[in-house]
Formats: C-alpha cells, sequence, structure tokens
C-alpha cells in the first residue's frame, strides 16, 4: 500500500517509491530507494522536499499515516502489480478461458550426482528413442501412409517425466542436436519445452500428455517439403518460401486420416506459426482467436528454432534468444514469454537484475557451466548510492553472488533503459 507522509516523519527502512519534487531536485540518483542511513532521510529534508510517498509492501509502514493524503494517492497512483491479474484467450477449442499467470515458483528435487547421472541416461535414451520414432513417423506420412500416433505416447510419458524430475537435463540435451539431426529433434525438443511451461502456467495434468504429444507432432507437415528446400544454406525463393509456408495445412490434412489424434495437436500443427498482430500464417488470425495452447507452440517452436544449429543460422544462446524474442512487437504473447523464460530459468540479456551484495546490474549472457545461470555487469552499489566501475560475474561459478530479484528499470529511475542498457553492454571491461 502507498502512504503519503511527511520527510520529517520518515525511518530508516522505509521504501520512498516517489518524491514531490522534479528530477533535478532529487538528491540521489533514482527516485525510488530504501532508506538505510540517517544521513539520506537529512539530505531529503535539506533539499527541501517536504512530501514523499512510501511503499509498505517494500520496506516499513509508516506508524501515524495520513489516511486521507494515502487514499488520495492509492487512487491516483495504483500500486504495482509484477504481472496483470488476467488476460482473455481461448484455449484449445472454442470455449473461453482466462490465463492468470502463476505467483509461485516451480519447485524440484536436488539431485545428487548419482541421481543426476542417472537420469541423464534416462533422458539421453528417452531423445534417442524419440528421436527414431518421430523419423518413423515423417517416413510414414511421406509415403502417404496413417500416423500412428499412439507409437509415440510412451515416449512423451518418458519426456514428462523427465521434465518433472528436473527440465533442465532433458532440456539441455535436447538442444545438443546437429544440423543434420533438427528436423526430428526439433519436434521432441518442442513437446519436451510444451510440457515444461504448462507444468509452470499450471494448465490441467490431465492435459499435459496431449500438449507433449502436439509438441512432437506439430511440424509433420515438413514432410511435404523436399530436402533440398529443407537444408537450403541460403535464402528461399519466393516459390521456396511458399512451399515451406504450406507445412501446417499439410500436417493438419495427415493428422485429421489418422486416428487417435487429439484436438490440441491438430491445432497447434495448424497455427504454430500464427502470431499476435494477425500476421502469421496460414490463417493470418487475431490474437483473440488464438488458444493459449497455440500462443505457447508458437514461444516453444521459435525458441528451439533459433538457438539450434541449423543449415542456414548460428544458434543463439538461450538468453540471447529470449531477449531478441521478446524485442518481436506482436509475435508473441508476452505473458507467457515471461512464464517461459521462468520455466527455463533463464533471464534475456538486457534485463535489470539486484544482486545479494546490494549491487545492480544487468544480464549480458549465460554461464558456459550452467544455462540458467546469468553471467552479469554490475554498475550501481546500492549501499552507497554511486555509481561502481563495471564488473562481470559468471552467477555460475561464483556462487557467493546470487541474483535476488529481477527489477523493473522505472522503479529505478532509469526512463531511458533502453538507451542505457546498450551503453552498459557495449561497454569494455577490464578483465
Amino acid at each position: 500500500m502507498l502512504h503519503k507522509i511527511r520527510t520529517s516523519e520518515l525511518e530508516l527502512g522505509m521504501f520512498v517509491h516517489s518524491m514531490d519534487a522534479s528530477w533535478l531536485e532529487n538528491p540521489f540518483w533514482r527516485p525510488r530507494l530504501v532508506l538505510r542511513e540517517t544521513e539520506q532521510i537529512e539530505r531529503l529534508v535539506s533539499n527541501g522536499i517536504t512530501w514523499v510517498t512510501i511503499d509498505d509492501t517494500k520496506g516499513k509502514s509508516p506508524q501515524k499515516p495520513l489516511e486521507q493524503e494515502a487514499a488520495s494517492v492509492k487512487a491516483t497512483e495504483p500500486e504495482r502489480s509484477q504481472k496483470p491479474a488476467t488476460v482473455s484467450k481461448r484455449s484449445a477449442g472454442t470455449a473461453l478461458r482466462s490465463y492468470v499467470p502463476p505467483t509461485e515458483e516451480q519447485r524440484f528435487t536436488r539431485l545428487s550426482p548419482r541421481e543426476r547421472a542417472a537420469e541423464v541416461r534416462k533422458a539421453s535414451g528417452a531423445i534417442k528413442r524419440s528421436r527414431t520414432a518421430v523419423m518413423n513417423l515423417f517416413e510414414d506420412a511421406r509415403l502417404g501412409n496413417a500416423v500412428k500416433s499412439k507409437k509415440l505416447a510412451p515416449l512423451v510419458e518418458q519426456i514428462s517425466n523427465s521434465v518433472s524430475v528436473d527440465p533442465t537435463i532433458i532440456l539441455n540435451i535436447a538442444r545438443l542436436k546437429t544440423k543434420d539431426e533438427y528436423t526430428y529433434l526439433h519436434s521432441v525438443a518442442v513437446s519436451a519445452l510444451m510440457i515444461n511451461l504448462a507444468r509452470k502456467m499450471r494448465l490441467p495434468e490431465t492435459q499435459i500428455k496431449d500438449i507433449g504429444m502436439a509438441g512432437m507432432l506439430h511440424d509433420v507437415g515438413k514432410m511435404a517439403i523436399p530436402d533440398n528446400i529443407l537444408s537450403k544454406p541460403g535464402k528461399l525463393d519466393d516459390n521456396e518460401w511458399e512451399t515451406v509456408r504450406n507445412h501446417p495445412q499439410r500436417g493438419h490434412e495427415i493428422l485429421s486420416a489418422s486416428e487417435g489424434v487429439c484436438d490440441i495437436a491438430l491445432e497447434v500443427c495448424l497455427r504454430h506459426h500464427e502470431k499476435m498482430d494477425g500476421t502469421g500464417y496460414p490463417g493470418k488470425l487475431p490474437a483473440d482467436d488464438l488458444s493459449i495452447i497455440t500462443r505457447m507452440s508458437s514461444i516453444c517452436d521459435v525458441y528451439d528454432a533459433i538457438t539450434s544449429q541449423r543449415p542456414y543460422n548460428t544458434p543463439l544462446s538461450a538468453s540471447q534468444a529470449l531477449a531478441k524474442m521478446q524485442s518481436w512487437s506482436g509475435h508473441f504473447d508476452q505473458l507467457i514469454l515471461r512464464d517461459f523464460a521462468d520455466s527455463l530459468g533463464v533471464v534475456p540479456i538486457g534485463t535489470l537484475v539486484r544482486l545479494n551484495h546490494d549491487e545492480l546490474a544487468i544480464v549480458i549472457g549465460e554461464s558456459p557451466s550452467n544455462y540458467a545461470a546469468p553471467v552479469v555487469r554490475t554498475f550501481q552499489a546500492l549501499d552507497k548510492d554511486r555509481s561502481i566501475t563495471p564488473q562481470d560475474i559468471d552467477t555460475g561459478s561464483e556462487k557467493s553472488r546470487k541474483i535476488l530479484a529481477i527489477e523493473e528499470p522505472e522503479d529505478w529511475g532509469f526512463t531511458d533503459w533502453p538507451v542505457f542498457s546498450a551503453e552498459l553492454l557495449a561497454a569494455n571491461v577490464p578483465d
């Protein structure tokens, strides 16, 4: 809750949300801060600032807030929420539903080295078997035979089990595919990514297997694309591009003619290239006509594509990929994309974070030892209220340095964060 109080009533431990002062009158480098020293309060008073607004959700609550002022502030300056409460979407099929982003973190059992090694072997086996099964499925489709999705069900179950134990294991292995394996292992990776995202979003467990199956079958229409186009290292011409754009409909036709294919798989196969702004294909559907599952599939499909070795591109790191995806206006559902990043444990490059040593930093990459551990560049000491010489820290190897929170730049006075963050990312930092 926000309370407007006089600076004479300030106490240590309070979080200053805003000040009745211009930027030039602000005695600090940012308008929002936790009061940790008496000198900070004295600076506010000596600069002629009479009123400030306190956020008691981030610090100490005032003892005697002016209720009338507090009510006025609350009415005109609502408390910031990390995410909107709800957003209307269509679920698989036609029924409307509301997606509420989860507020609690996923928790997984910490594995011992021996247990982790065993899970790695299981995941590797599941991926190898799935690759073979998808290759056979594509060959059946190429020969005009019905797709036997039931043969994939045990493999989807194994992938789901691996994700539930520790998703980083199977997702790490799935990323290690060569350009020659991409067509087949892409389907396996998207299946694992969709299962992991569905669990993060707390979709009904009864849908998880169908969602995993949808990921496994989403690209079956690519069997109709000649190999010389699929593996072409250069830019496609107009005719080749039109052939590629037909694969969702071709896949939908194949799956529709097969027995036992669930509705979710049919929808994802046809719609995984649609976009939120209505410029996707094949239907150019508006956002209101895209189900939650479709929105999930487009994110998982693109993420695996741009982080994989393919004939015509160099793979991006996980953090680079997420940063790029966030920058594509109108392509993805941003709430689901945020949950997707959370489900991977990856923080996109350019994100503002707060470290446990009371510092602000920007994410510049990911640890070579663990894609979910960011490399950050520190630039501001909060305890000293001043800028510091930038230092690059690998949170994967330096266990004492941890990210406490992802921060909103506006909360710390960075109104031109895109410009400032670009300068930080381009800075030369000594080793």
